[in-house]
């Protein structure tokens, strides 16, 4: 498996081979289903994993833990709740979960240490607006003149289709696509103060759908559920597409976070991910599985 080890000291290395209050979902796979429909008790199952983190890597995460759990005859069971990113690596560094969701790249300094990051699958981050609001496209500068309140009226952007104050819509400071979002868009420099936090993608997205002066990001996944417009960003689209042919570059990558080398029930869980084809065909649906190296 391809890991990244988070060394003493905040310094990474890559190799072969993260509380706020939870929005707390039981995702128990050998006991209910994906629709939510009682299935035999999981006391049945022999173990248990217990996954927290990132919102925007839940539904896949979600979906591979399904699968995962009826290949293994229900005797792997799971329970994934979220909170964003630093939520799951903060659980996973205090032994409270078995694996810790990330949406983000290691930092380099200010992270537990000991821990080992697995990449997953890679994803776009969407510039979203209100679908009464269908921008041509954004480039770089009008983005950052954007999400740093420089321009505050929708008359100031070129293609914008309304007129009025500019809603900017952000997440909270635990979630990974935010990071990755000044990372990628905004030279890492700040989104204005006056922009709303959501806690959530789904959140996010909900507020960006009911607000026509609206604008916010998200991962493709949630970007493509026909609720709000996703802007392409320098002339190209965020779709799943453009993200795998690397047309579209604002990308990032979801990973299993693990206390030390991942071993036991979850290391096998996560070689099943990297390493089967059931799981890349999973990956491949919405996502970008991640190449071999």
């Amino acid at each position: 498996m391809n890991r990244i080890r988070r060394k003493e000291g905040g310094a990474a290395s890559r190799r072969l081979a993260s509380r706020a209050p939870l929005s707390l979902l039981v995702a128990s796979f050998a006991a209910v289903s994906l629709l939510g429909s009682a299935v035999p008790a999981i006391a049945s199952a022999t173990s248990v994993i217990t996954i927290s983190g990132a919102t925007a890597s839940f539904p896949l995460v979600q979906l591979l833990a399904h699968k995962y759990s009826k290949l293994q005859h229900n005797k792997v069971a799971f329970r994934i709740s979220q909170g964003g990113t630093t939520v799951g690596i903060d659980d996973v560094a205090a032994s409270r979960v078995t694996i810790g969701d990330a949406s983000r790249e290691p930092l380099p300094t200010g992270e537990p240490a000991g821990l080992d990051y697995y990449p997953i699958a890679e994803y776009g981050i969407c510039i979203v607006t209100n679908k009464s609001n269908p921008i041509t496209t954004l480039n770089e500068a009008q983005v950052q003149a954007i999400f740093e309140a420089k321009d505050k009226e929708w008359s100031q952007v070129s293609g914008a289709a309304v007129t009025g104050p500019i809603d900017l819509i952000s997440r909270t400071s635990t979630a990974g696509v935010l990071t990755n979002f000044k990372a990628l868009f905004l030279a890492n420099k700040s989104i204005a103060a006056t922009a709303a936090e959501a806690p959530s993608e789904g959140v996010l997205e909900q507020d960006v759908a009911n607000d026509p002066h609206s604008i916010g990001f998200l991962s493709n996944y949630r970007a493509d559920q026909g609720t709000v417009y996703p802007v392409p960003y320098n002339g190209v689209a965020c779709t799943r597409a453009n993200v795998a042919s690397g047309q579209y570059t604002a990308v990032a990558r979801f990973y299993e976070v693990t206390r030390g080398p991942a071993g036991g029930v979850a290391g096998q869980f996560i070689s099943w991910i990297t390493h089967s084809k059931a799981a890349r065909k999973i990956i491949s649906t919405q996502w970008v599985p991640i190449k071999a190296s």
